[in-house]
């Protein structure tokens, strides 16, 4: 069956845009991300008054936004740990068998 698909529209920067969402925690997730680009335009438009012109405003907000994904996605990694306990695992198990 296939989930129920619902257009919702978001409001960034006056610029309504369409968007399919198939469930409630999806709309909630897009809302609050059409939220937090809002505010950070608000910021960079307060902090930096004089710019060549506002596309530079949603260029430094996408560019925020994806040192944020990475920064966050860097840190989510958990590979390096489960590497580091695996060596320590074989390192402990040739130990045991001496």
């Amino acid at each position: 069956m296939e989930a129920k698909r619902l257009t919702i529209h978001v409001n960034i920067d006056n610029m309504l845009l369409p968007m399919t969402v198939t469930d409630t925690e999806q709309e909630a997730v897009i809302r609050k991300a059409a939220g937090n680009v809002n505010q950070q335009l608000i910021t960079v438009r307060e902090r930096y008054k004089t710019v060549p012109n506002d596309r530079y405003y949603d260029v430094m907000v996408m560019l925020n936004s994806e040192i944020k994904a990475l920064t966050a996605e860097n840190r989510n990694d958990t590979s390096p740990v489960f590497g580091v306990i695996e060596t320590l695992e074989k390192e402990i198990d040739e130990l045991i068998k001496k």
